[in-house]
């Protein structure tokens, strides 16, 4: 259970997750992995069974560094693409021919499952950002839409369709991708833990890492419904929903330049929103 997103920016790629680990216990750590190959690097995370996604994520590297030859060859972006995309099927592939088609898990809750979500940056001549979605039935493509995954990505897909329903700078996405981590971690199980994002293109190492203050991100969270769903109701005119917009988008710059590296801060802020919804749930309806 996670959460796991791809998002397409107008100027890079963003992939994240929480980091909550499931199984005899939970425990957390990063859900993320970065590997670099002969045309460039890429970012890597996914939800089902945590070896599967390990597995996969080793011989994606093993592939990538055989198919070095090939890359070499290559006189474009879309070329290196190709290369990329053959290499992933084909881990894909092996892992679903040889266990999941044919599961071996006993009992419902060990439903053999994959689902990957990778960030590549294509480096050199014609660089390019690319997104791609392995998914659940094995199928493996590019694709030029924002992507989530896991138990909190319907939570965390509704707040990216009222935000940011196409690509926007990576100086906002940055800010809305937390914001959208942040809810599912409030709202659905098996989601908790750190927000962790690594976004290409990005300067050199080390790659982005970044554990934000949520309170912030939770407080514009309500305005950001209401400017999408109660505006137009309102039937405000077109200056007035543009300050209305202009407004928010500053909250926006404001929360990603509100880095709080305090360990425990995001998971007390939480613990504290919680408690309050409770509070409020176990009072007298009127």
């Amino acid at each position: 259970m996670t959460v796991c997103v791809g998002l397409l920016c107008t100027d890079g790629v963003i992939i994240g997750s929480d980091t909550e680990m499931s199984g005899v216990a939970k425990y957390h750590a990063s859900k993320l992995r970065r590997g670099s190959f002969e045309a460039g690097e890429y970012a890597l995370t996914g939800t089902g069974n945590k070896g599967f996604i390990g597995m996969a994520a080793d011989f994606i590297g093993i592939a990538l560094r055989k198919a070095e030859k090939q890359f070499k060859k290559t006189k474009n972006s879309e070329e290196k693409a190709d290369v990329f995309i053959t290499s992933v099927d084909s881990v894909i592939k092996r892992i679903h021919d040889a266990y999941i088609q044919q599961p071996t898990y006993p009992g419902p809750d060990n439903i053999p499952y994959l689902e990957l979500i990778l960030g590549v940056y294509f480096k050199g001549e014609g660089e390019a950002i690319k997104l791609m979605h392995c998914a659940g039935d094995g199928s493996v493509g590019w694709i030029n839409h924002h992507i989530m995954c896991g138990s909190g990505s319907d939570i965390a897909l509704r707040f990216l369709t009222i935000l940011a329903p196409g690509p926007r700078p990576i100086e906002i996405m940055q800010s809305v991708a937390f914001l959208c981590i942040a809810e599912a971690k409030l709202g659905a199980e098996g989601v908790s833990g750190h927000s962790e994002l690594i976004q290409f293109p990005h300067p050199e190492p080390p790659v982005l890492e970044a554990w934000y203050s949520e309170s912030p991100l939770l407080e514009i969270a309500e305005e950001a419904l209401q400017l999408a769903i109660c505006a137009p109701r309102e039937k405000l005119a077109d200056e007035a929903f543009e300050r209305r917009l202009k407004t928010f988008s500053d909250k926006l710059r404001q929360v990603k330049a509100a880095v709080d590296r305090i360990p425990g801060s995001e998971r007390i802020t939480l613990e504290l929103i919680r408690k309050a919804r409770e509070e409020r749930d176990s009072l007298p309806q009127l």
